[in-house]
């Protein structure tokens, strides 16, 4: 296994440089017309599937030739849709933001892969990114396997990161999470010293998306979350750095919660002190870190149905002097 890991991270330093998203190309990002579309306009359907983007703008695309069908042929702004139908927004091109793409594999065998991502670095394809992430990566390492991610840490978030090699593995191993049966560690280096040592966050966390895809703590109809801290060293610079244990799986849980209880993640962009908001979600790479680390994570393996655990080494910011 570790010779194979080797030339992995062989292929992974070449495929890196340069990164496969910063030489321009052309990116054609796919919109399906929805039951309820059936029958309108091309521009009516884009201004409903994607509400952000003014109709005018999506008339002066068909014009310019930039929405085409799934053969790739330009349709003008009065073309009437199907549901079911696909079309193609073409982003002539495009540049991608540079990424950190110094991926290191920590374990592999038929059903599993288990990296330690670094950041920031999305998993995903979506808003800046479709080159430049780790799903890329390692679909060109891996090929012709397409490995699929069993969960989902943040751009911005170092650590363990587990994919399946197909889809019965995946199934296996993602319905762990969604029945909240997988032991997640995490470490966290916020600004402040809370005053107990352990602290138990159960504040609920809206469903619906805000500003940046955000979430945010919503007592009233919000969706039950609940993390364990525990204060690992208060340091003399005035951060402490913790370890989490998130008891639930919502989006941004630990960001969150640890803002809401007055002690934001040292580096984070977005979850400020309380319920106040920054303007960013995916860090540059010479912005200083998100200080969030996937440290441990445990589940039954796949194939075996026994309980497997996987660490990975903790960043700089983890280990003050």
């Amino acid at each position: 296994m570790q010779a194979n890991i080797e030339r992995r991270h062989e292929v992974i330093r070449q495929f890196a440089s340069p990164l496969p998203g910063s030489q321009p190309y052309d990116h054609f990002k796919p919109v399906n017309v929805p039951v309820d579309c059936d029958g309108s306009t091309v521009v009516e359907t884009l201004y409903r599937v994607v509400r952000h983007i003014p109709m005018e703008v999506w008339e002066q695309k068909c014009a310019d030739g930039l929405i085409l069908t799934a053969d790739r042929e330009p349709v003008a702004a009065g073309h009437r849709v199907k549901s079911g139908e696909r079309y193609l927004h073409r982003l002539p091109s495009v540049i991608e933001p540079p990424v950190n793409m110094d991926v290191r594999i920590l374990y592999e065998d038929e059903a599993l892969v288990v990296v330690n991502k670094p950041a920031p670095l999305p998993i995903h394809s979506g808003g800046r990114f479709y080159r430049n992430t780790l799903q890329w990566l390692l679909y060109d390492v891996y090929s012709p396997q397409k490995l699929r991610p069993a969960h989902r840490l943040d751009a911005n978030t170092t650590g363990v990161q587990v994919f399946t090699r197909t889809g019965h593995f995946a199934a296996r191993v993602q319905d762990q999470f969604a029945q909240m049966q997988v032991e997640k560690v995490y470490l966290v280096r916020v600004a402040g010293h809370p005053d107990a040592d352990e602290i138990a966050c159960k504040a609920p966390i809206s469903n619906e998306p805000g500003k940046l895809g955000s979430r945010s703590v919503d007592l009233e109809a919000g969706l039950p979350a609940h993390t364990d801290f525990r204060v690992l060293r208060r340091l003399p610079d005035g951060t402490a750095l913790l370890e989490a244990r998130p008891r639930t799986g919502r989006t941004n849980q630990i960001r969150i919660h640890a803002a809401y209880l007055g002690w934001p993640v040292c580096g984070d962009p977005a979850y400020l002190t309380g319920s106040e908001l920054g303007d960013v979600q995916t860090l540059s790479v010479d912005a200083p870190p998100l200080c969030l680390h996937a440290s441990e994570i445990t589940f039954r393996h796949p194939v075996s149905r026994q309980p497997v655990t996987f660490k990975a080494p903790p960043p700089a910011w983890a280990t003050p002097a």
